[in-house]
């Protein structure tokens, strides 16, 4: 994570060549406010395995004007687009999404259950000392970040992992949420970023957070969002408390109090900021004035105005129709791209590493739209928003993958290069194909479908990602089971 007024340094981290895997952050995450100063978006980097490239083909039906509201007459969502638009049948589809599932968590693939960097697809990992606490690991900047947990939890409670999920939490709970009672009073049930283990003892690994790490918002997010679910899903009686524990977050996002600067530290705030109604990027200092679009999950602020004190429940609404608003007020007019960062005005922000570009973080914003759309809004400008995205990419998606998934907003490649493929982006696109009305749709859905799921040193941000929009496009993510 890049925090403002902070240096940036190599999105990669560095490993030893020999001797026990430590898994550390390669940068200090100590005891101060600011974390590892990597740049958001998780462990975006290395491409998704690239297969042959399919014809370039055009684009579909023509572009609305932008407008925004429920559709006039809103129609049934087609889940299941494999089915739909590829006719691949029920089995074929559950075999898919068992064997990618199976794959990240490590259930039957004989994968080490100790953290193997360069190989293999597994992500998930037990504490040998207590194995009723799991984590997600980012074998490429080795570390472990919210967005990580909170993504394997969101995935458990989509198909019904419920040991995996609770596992997640339960170290999410130990060792990344500040207590209720924390001396950090602004982010009191907030998430610390990352972290790090050590495996050098076999029997005994050792969990490292910095005391005041501060949160990433999405993570905060998806965390509350998996846990409303996890509470229709399998109820509240159990041990874990789902639903007390997501009325918890949900209500600190919002009521949090803000805790000026002092001594050298800079000023902390709640989640959600209280004068712009929206998401920032990170509650801390400069970089607590202006958000990230793919943070705004305007699907899940529905979630928790239906499901969370009813006292929040017209905030949350309110929120939802905010953040639509920003996304299209934040959108490359014609080509639909989003940056990473934005300020609240819509307008790009650099945020050190040309995050006003369409970038690693922004790669989720058209999933999120699809859920949005899918879930409980079928709101127009979604559906257009998502169609500028497939306008854009009908040239550069082929039958396995998209050519190209680092741009500047008015479709110019990177300066640093179009990033080539991406497994991650291929799906979420894909995923759009939930909103999309174009004639042309069933071709992301295709590329999603061959494209080939990320493992290696790199799987973390690609293969998480690939396995939201994968769900999606398999009408297996939803908010009711």
């Amino acid at each position: 994570m890049w925090v403002q007024g902070l240096k940036p340094v190599a999105r990669w981290a560095r490993f030893a060549a020999a001797g026990p895997l430590v898994l550390a952050s390669s940068l200090a995450c100590g005891g101060d406010d600011e974390p590892a100063p990597t740049p958001v978006g998780g462990s975006g980097g290395a491409a998704g395995s690239a297969g042959s490239a399919g014809a370039a083909g055009t684009g579909g039906s023509g572009l609305e004007p932008d407008a925004g509201g429920i559709e006039p007459e809103p129609t049934e969502i087609e889940r299941n687009l494999f089915g739909s638009l590829l006719e691949k049948t029920d089995a074929e589809v559950d075999e898919k999404i068992t064997t990618a599932v199976n794959r990240f968590f490590g259930i039957g693939t004989g994968e080490s259950a100790v953290p193997v960097r360069d190989t293999g697809y597994r992500c998930y990992y037990e504490l040998p000392q207590d194995p009723t606490r799991a984590f997600i690991w980012a074998a490429d900047s080795n570390d472990i970040r919210s967005e990580g947990m909170s993504y394997g939890m969101m995935i458990a409670v989509q198909v019904d992992l419920h040991e995996q999920f609770d596992r997640l939490w339960n170290f999410s709970k130990a060792y990344l949420q500040y207590p209720a009672d924390s001396e950090v009073s602004a982010w009191r049930h907030y998430f610390k970023w990352q972290g790090s283990v050590d495996t050098t003892n076999a029997e005994s690994w050792t969990v490292n957070y910095g005391p005041t790490t501060v949160p990433a918002p999405d993570g905060d997010e998806y965390f509350a969002a998996a846990l409303y679910l996890a509470h229709r899903r399998w109820g509240s009686d159990g041990a874990i408390n789902y639903l007390g524990e997501a009325d918890a977050i949900t209500s600190a996002l919002l009521h949090n109090v803000e805790q000026p600067s002092s001594e050298g530290v800079a000023a902390r705030y709640p989640i959600i900021h209280p004068t712009e109604n929206m998401v920032t990027f990170v509650p801390y200092g400069d970089s607590n004035g202006f958000s990230d679009p793919s943070y705004h999950l305007a699907a899940f602020y529905d979630l928790f105005a239906q499901d969370g004190p009813e006292a929040d429940s017209a905030r949350w609404t309110s929120i939802a129709q905010e953040s639509r608003a920003f996304l299209v007020l934040s959108a490359h007019p014609t080509t639909g791209l989003h940056p990473d960062y934005a300020g609240f005005d819509g307008v790009g922000v650099a945020g050190g590493d040309q995050h006003e570009q369409f970038r690693y973080d922004a790669w989720r914003v058209v999933m999120n739209m699809a859920v949005d759309y899918a879930w409980f809004s079928r709101d127009r400008a979604m559906r257009l928003q998502i169609e500028k995205y497939h306008d854009f990419f009908s040239t550069r998606i082929t039958e396995d993958n998209v050519q190209g998934a680092l741009f500047q907003l008015d479709g110019n490649p990177s300066p640093t290069g179009d990033g080539g493929s991406s497994t991650a982006l291929t799906a979420t696109l894909a995923a759009g194909s939930l909103a999309s009305q174009r004639d042309d749709r069933a071709r992301f859905v295709n590329a999603a479908w061959n494209v080939g799921q990320q493992q290696g040193q790199f799987r973390y941000y690609q293969e998480a990602v690939y396995l939201l929009g994968l769900l999606n496009v398999a009408g297996k993510f939803n908010p009711t089971f």
